[in-house]
């Protein structure tokens, strides 16, 4: 009995499993994307400034700004991540600029991908986290 056991044991941890292989999808931007929420420095600021009228739009390659506000970029210009499946890096060339690279997050909340870009522009001191979700 005790070799029928090992046996079967034998056999069934000798076969082979079958590989998963997982893709992960792209993270796209593009689209039309409005600002929900600011912070500077831990506290919110979305109510102390009208940001209702506000739009990045975002094509495969590009970007354009209606409505500027305060921002991390006021030029329409190029975007790109440094990898579109695992992003690590998010950089924006505002025409006739330097490339920008802000910190990121890129967080699904609500079922609805956000875009969340933390940057200090000028003072250093400052830090804000301008939180961006895609028009329906």
């Amino acid at each position: 009995m005790a070799v029928m056991t090992v046996i079967t044991l034998l056999t069934v941890a000798c076969q082979k499993e079958k590989e998963m292989h997982f893709t992960e999808s792209n993270k796209p931007l593009t689209g039309a994307w409005k600002i929900v929420k600011v912070i500077r420095n831990g506290e919110d600021m979305t109510n102390r400034f009208n940001f209702t009228s506000f739009r990045i739009n975002f094509t495969q390659d590009a970007y354009t700004i209606d409505n500027p506000v305060p921002f991390l970029i006021n030029k329409n210009g190029k975007w790109q991540f440094d990898d579109p499946q695992y992003p690590m890096e998010l950089s924006f060339t505002p025409d006739g600029g330097n490339a920008l690279k802000p910190g990121f997050r890129y967080p699904v909340v609500k079922g609805k991908r956000n875009l969340v870009l933390i940057f200090s522009p000028g003072c250093q001191q400052n830090k804000y986290e301008y939180t961006l979700e895609p028009l329906q």
